[in-house]
C-alpha cells in the first residue's frame, strides 16, 4: 500500500482546499487564489463553454490545459486530485459492505460526453447537468455553506460571553452571515443520488457517467505513462477486484483498458508477486479503449435533441424575464458560458443572487439570477465576477455603477401612495441614484412615486426596503445594459442614462431603520395616519 497513503493525503488536501476555496475561506485569510480555482480545471466544462461560446476565454485554460496533461498521465488526475473523486471515494468506504457486485456500462459517459458536446455546438450548454467540479462547487457552495454558517454562528454566540470576559472585543461582536437560496433541497437530492451509486459500485460515477473521465480517458488511452504487467504475473486477479475504476479485466488481469484507469497504482501495491508497475512506456497500449458506438450515437442523438429544445422558444430556453448579475453577458452568451456552479452566489454579501429554477426556463436552471426581494445588488460590489470561473459575468473595473441590470416599476394597486393614499417616503429615501421622485397627483392627497428610469440602475434598493408585502415597487430586466465587450459607462451613455451612484456614508444603513427609530403613532417614518 505504499502508494495510498500519499494518494488519500493528496485527495483529503484537494478536497479540503475545494471546500475552502467554495466558502470563500482560503480566499478571506490568505488573500491567496479565488472560489473558482478548482472548477476552472474541469475539462468536459471547458470543452462544452468552447463550444457553445465559439470563443476562447483565458477562464476556461485551466480545464484545456488539464486536458493535455491526459495525454501524458491519462486519468491520473481522477484518482489523485479530483475533489468530486475523493467524495466518491469518502462515501464508498461507508458503503462497502452493503455493496452489491455489480458491473457498469462503462460506455454511458461517452455517451453523457457526446450528448453535451453535441449540445454544446448547437449553442446549447448542457454541462451543468453532469460536469463534476460545478456540480461540487454547487453543492458545496449553495447547499453546504449555509448550515456550516449556521452551525458556525452558533459557536460564535456561545464563546460571546468569554470572549468579553477576556476583553477578546473582536471575537465577543464576530458574527457569521447566514445565507439562504432557493432549490437547495434538488440540489441535496441530486447529489444524495451520485453519492447513493457507491451501493452498486465504488466510483460508478467515474465508472459509467462522469463527462469529465470520458474526456481525460480519450485523451490519455495512449498516454506513456501506463500500467504495464510482466511475465512474474500468476494471474490470480486480486488486482481486478480491487481496481476501483473496473479498467482490469477479471477474465485477463494482465490487460488493461487504459482509458478508465485511474493512475491510483492500487493494482501495483496489492499485487503479491510485484509484477505490476507503470514505467513511461513507448509505443501504443495493446488494449484498445472499450467505446461503445451505440453510446456515442445516443449521446449525439439525445446532444442534438435537446438543442432543439432548447431553440424552440423562449418558454423553454432563454427566456428574458429574469435579473441577471451586472456585467452578465448577453442572455445567449451568458447561458453558453454559466456552468451553474453557484459560487457567485456565495460570494455575493447580500445574497441576491440566487440559482434560478424555473423562472429562468429549462435551460436556464440554477444559473444565477438578483433577487431584489431577498437582497439588494449594491452598486459598490462586484464580487460575483471574480467568482465565475467562465467569464460569463465580465470584471468591469471602474464602471460596475453603471452597469444597468434592469428598471424599477411602481405597483400601483400595492402602493400605500397610490392605492392607500397613505404618506410613504421609502422607496425615495433609499435609492442610491435618485431615480424615485415623489410628485403630486390630481385627487390624491400625498405625494406618489414614480421612477426616472434613465436614472434608475435597478439595483433593487427600493424593491428589498419597501415595507409592503406585496411588493409595491419591482425590479424588471427593461433596458437592462448586457454587453459581450467593449464599455459599459459608454453604451450607458449613448442610450442617454444618466446613472449617479450615491454611496453610502460609511456605517450608514442602506434603508430606513424601523426597529431602532420611533414614528408618529408606532409607524415606521415616513408615514402618516
Amino acid at each position: 500500500m505504499a502508494a495510498q497513503r500519499p494518494r488519500r493525503a493528496v485527495q483529503i488536501a484537494c478536497l479540503t482546499l475545494f471546500v475552502l476555496l467554495a466558502w470563500g475561506g482560503a480566499e478571506a485569510l490568505t488573500g491567496g487564489p479565488g472560489r473558482d480555482l478548482f472548477v476552472r480545471l474541469d475539462p468536459a466544462a471547458a470543452l462544452a463553454v468552447l463550444l457553445a461560446d465559439r470563443s476562447l476565454t483565458a477562464r476556461i485554460a485551466p480545464g484545456l490545459a488539464l486536458l493535455a496533461s491526459a495525454l501524458v498521465l491519462g486519468r491520473a488526475f481522477c484518482g489523485w486530485a479530483c475533489p468530486f473523486g475523493a467524495m466518491l471515494d469518502l462515501s464508498d468506504g461507508l458503503f462497502r459492505k452493503r455493496r452489491t457486485t455489480r458491473t457498469p456500462p462503462r460506455g454511458v459517459k461517452y455517451g453523457v460526453l457526446a450528448a453535451m458536446l453535441t449540445a454544446a455546438l448547437a449553442g446549447v450548454n448542457l454541462v451543468f447537468w453532469a460536469a463534476p467540479l460545478p456540480l461540487a462547487g454547487r453543492f458545496w457552495s449553495l447547499a453546504a455553506w449555509p448550515p456550516a454558517a449556521r452551525l458556525a454562528d452558533a459557536a460564535l454566540a456561545l464563546l460571546g460571553p468569554m470572549a468579553r470576559r477576556l476583553d477578546a472585543t473582536g471575537l465577543a461582536f464576530a458574527e457569521v452571515r447566514v445565507p439562504d437560496y432557493d432549490a437547495v433541497w434538488f440540489i441535496v437530492l441530486f447529489f444524495a443520488l451520485f453519492l447513493g451509486l457507491g451501493l452498486l459500485s465504488p466510483r460508478l460515477w467515474c465508472r459509467m457517467l462522469c463527462p469529465a473521465g470520458a474526456a481525460l480517458g480519450l485523451a490519455g488511452r495512449a498516454a506513456p505513462w501506463r500500467r504495464e504487467v510482466c511475465a512474474m504475473c500468476t494471474g490470480c486477479g486480486l488486482c481486478a477486484r480491487l481496481c476501483p475504476a473496473g479498467a482490469i479485466p477479471a477474465a485477463s488481469p494482465r490487460a488493461t483498458d487504459h482509458a478508465e484507469c485511474l493512475k491510483c497504482l492500487r493494482c501495483r501495491d496489492v499485487c503479491p508477486e510485484r509484477a505490476v508497475s507503470f514505467p513511461l512506456a513507448r509505443g501504443r497500449p495493446k488494449a484498445a479503449p472499450s467505446l461503445l458506438r451505440r453510446a456515442l450515437l445516443l449521446g449525439i442523438g439525445a446532444g442534438a435533441g435537446a438543442a432543439l429544445l432548447g431553440h424552440a422558444g423562449p418558454a423553454l430556453g432563454r427566456p428574458h424575464g429574469v435579473l441577471r448579475p451586472p456585467g452578465a453577458l448577453p442572455e445567449p452568451d451568458f447561458l453558453a458560458r454559466c456552468v451553474r456552479c453557484g459560487l457567485c452566489a456565495a460570494a455575493c454579501p447580500t445574497n441576491t443572487l440566487q440559482p434560478a429554477w424555473l423562472a429562468a426556463g429549462s435551460l436556464g436552471l440554477f444559473s444565477p439570477v438578483v433577487t431584489p426581494s431577498r437582497g439588494f445588488c449594491d452598486p459598490a460590489c462586484h464580487a460575483c465576477a471574480p467568482a465565475c470561473p467562465t467569464a460569463a459575468i465580465r470584471p468591469l473595473a471602474g464602471e460596475r455603477t453603471f452597469a444597468k441590470i434592469g428598471t424599477a416599476e411602481v405597483v400601483r394597486k400595492t402602493c400605500l401612495a397610490w392605492e392607500k393614499r397613505k404618506k410613504c417616503l421609502v422607496c425615495d429615501e433609499v435609492c442610491p441614484y435618485d431615480a424615485v421622485n415623489l410628485k403630486p397627483e390630481p385627487g390624491n392627497p400625498v405625494a406618489v412615486p414614480h421612477v426616472d428610469e434613465k436614472r434608475c440602475a435597478g439595483c433593487g434598493f427600493c424593491e428589498k426596503h419597501c415595507p409592503v408585502q406585496d411588493k409595491a415597487i419591482v425590479v424588471r430586466p427593461t433596458d437592462a445594459v448586457r454587453l459581450r465587450a467593449g464599455s459599459v459607462r459608454e453604451a450607458a451613455g449613448a442610450r442617454g442614462l444618466r446613472l449617479e451612484f450615491k454611496s453610502k456614508k460609511p456605517g450608514e444603513r442602506p434603508g430606513p431603520a424601523y426597529e431602532d427609530t420611533p414614528g408618529a403613532g408606532g409607524l415606521p417614518p415616513g408615514f402618516s395616519e
